[in-house]
């Protein structure tokens, strides 16, 4: 996978408390829908935020911007198998985005976190995030997707996309990952912010214009939306523009 994605390795609200915050906590592996997970937690409030990791990508890639986070509501870090802190995928090697939305949510019950949750995710992590709302929308508070991945991108897109993909050891399903979003899926009235990388990160005009519009796609989910383009990032917004990842916490919190 080239450019984007090689790149990625009204609820009450309780502020956090304003005492230092670490990068973030030590981290526990769990046991998650038949797998093992590394889960961290930081922070305190409500709703609480799950950071839903890029392709190849692992907690490490939200330390740019976690402690902002953090000071607003409590913070969830949670490595998929093969990635990060987390051992290897058990069983199948053959998975997809609604695989890892079940996991996920397993993961969150056994560390004993409880949603409804926010769902912050960057690059693949959006098709997880779509996936998990389609499951269980009762469980989701509000959505962030960052220059997230589009269902069907591996159809639709540049052939450096098509077909499945692949990290930590396993292959992802692209087109169960696709079917597992269930069309959109559509969020109601559910908050959503969409923020999309300034800085053309695909190769080509047409490959921009594309993505550009999937993102403004993406913006329509939810009759309850933002969509923001973060004019000095790349793909990694969270490391190149951490500010707007944290202004977009701010307006799902008061939404």
């Amino acid at each position: 996978m080239l450019n984007r994605m090689m790149v990625a390795t009204g609820a009450m609200v309780v502020l956090a408390s304003t005492t230092a915050l670490p990068a973030h906590a030590a981290g526990s592996v769990v046991n998650a829908d038949g797998q093992r997970m590394w889960i961290s937690c930081i922070g305190a409030g409500a709703p609480t935020v799950v950071l839903v990791d890029g392709l190849r990508s692992d907690h490490t890639i939200w330390d740019p911007v976690r402690k902002q986070l953090a000071r607003q509501t409590r913070v969830c870090d949670v490595d998929r198998p093969g990635l990060g802190s987390s051992p290897k995928r058990r069983g199948s090697l053959r998975t997809d985005a609604g695989e890892h939305a079940k996991e996920l949510r397993a993961a969150l019950a056994a560390a004993g976190e409880s949603g409804p949750y926010t769902l912050i995710a960057h690059s693949y992590g959006g098709l997880i995030a779509r996936a998990f709302v389609a499951q269980t929308p009762q469980d989701v508070d509000g959505v962030m997707l960052i220059d997230a991945v589009y269902p069907g991108i591996h159809r639709t897109f540049l052939p450096s996309y098509s077909g499945d993909w692949h990290e930590g050891g396993t292959t992802i399903d692209m087109s169960a990952s696709e079917k597992a979003t269930a069309g959109g899926p559509d969020m109601g009235d559910t908050p959503l912010v969409v923020i999309t990388a300034g800085k053309p990160g695909n190769g080509s005009a047409w490959a921009d214009r594309k993505w550009n519009r999937q993102q403004a796609k993406a913006a329509k989910l939810s009759d309850d939306s933002m969509h923001w383009y973060a004019e000095r990032s790349g793909h990694v917004v969270q490391r190149d523009q951490p500010g707007i990842i944290a202004k977009g916490l701010r307006w799902l919190l008061a939404h």
